[in-house]
């Protein structure tokens, strides 16, 4: 159990990195950090972007996302969208998402799986309009 932990620990820390790595990069002005309260409050996403709650999964083996791993994130989203970003060894980082967070004209309860690179551009698009507009 410890291990587990501890894998999932340093994924949610990477992914936290990699997230604050590429609002930087882009000119974006949001940071995000891990949630450490979710170890002691049950319904709490591991990391929070504005509009997102994220889940992030790490596991040794297998192929592809627990549907309970989706139901936990989207537990925890509230109003804001559930993201689950999830990695299995010697695999690439995909990411689960609502299919309306991509196209907002959809009426579906479908999800998506995407690459984490898909997803982050995704995101910086949305936001950079935003900007724009705002």
């Amino acid at each position: 159990m410890v291990d587990s932990r501890n894998k999932g620990a340093a994924f949610e820390r990477d992914i936290v990195k990699r997230l604050n790595g590429f609002f930087e990069e882009h000119g974006l002005e949001i940071r995000c950090k891990r949630n450490l309260d979710q170890y002691q409050t049950k319904d709490l996403c591991d990391i929070e972007i504005p509009s997102y709650a994220i889940e992030c999964k790490a596991y040794k083996d297998g192929w592809w996302y627990s549907k309970n791993w989706w139901k936990q994130v989207c537990d925890a989203a509230g109003d804001r969208t559930p993201v689950l970003i999830w990695k299995f060894n010697n695999k690439p980082i995909r990411v689960t998402l609502p299919i309306t967070a991509l196209n907002h004209g959809l009426e579906c309860d479908g999800v998506c799986v995407v690459s984490f690179e898909d997803w982050l551009a995704f995101l910086c698009e949305g936001w950079v309009e935003e900007q724009k507009t705002a």
